[in-house]
């Protein structure tokens, strides 16, 4: 079994969001996600940062990293981030069987 923290950060760009995603092992960062996209949602989600920031991350947990094998197990809040940018939540993952 082996066990990482995915987390992902946003700065803002006009109307879009930088994103970047990163899988942490313990022995190396990958980024496993990097790309302009949109502002989700309207509103006060819209201009919170640290919330796009975890919408992308948990969906990127889902549409992507699920696919190879890993699956989330717990959370923990970010941190303030600079104006400007926003950080997803640290997710704890597994994936079961041997490493990559």
């Amino acid at each position: 079994m082996q066990f990482a923290r995915v987390s992902g950060f946003v700065v803002a760009d006009d109307n879009m969001l930088l994103l970047t995603v990163s899988l942490d092992t313990g022995r190396r960062v990958e980024t496993v996600r990097s790309e302009r996209v949109p502002r989700l949602g309207s509103g006060p989600d819209a201009d919170d940062l640290n919330w796009q920031a975890n919408q992308y991350t948990q969906e990127t947990i889902g549409n992507e990293l699920t696919l190879l094998g890993w699956e989330p197990l717990a959370e923990e809040p970010s941190e303030d981030s600079p104006s400007g940018t926003g950080v997803s939540a640290s997710f704890l993952v597994r994936k079961m069987g041997g490493a990559s």
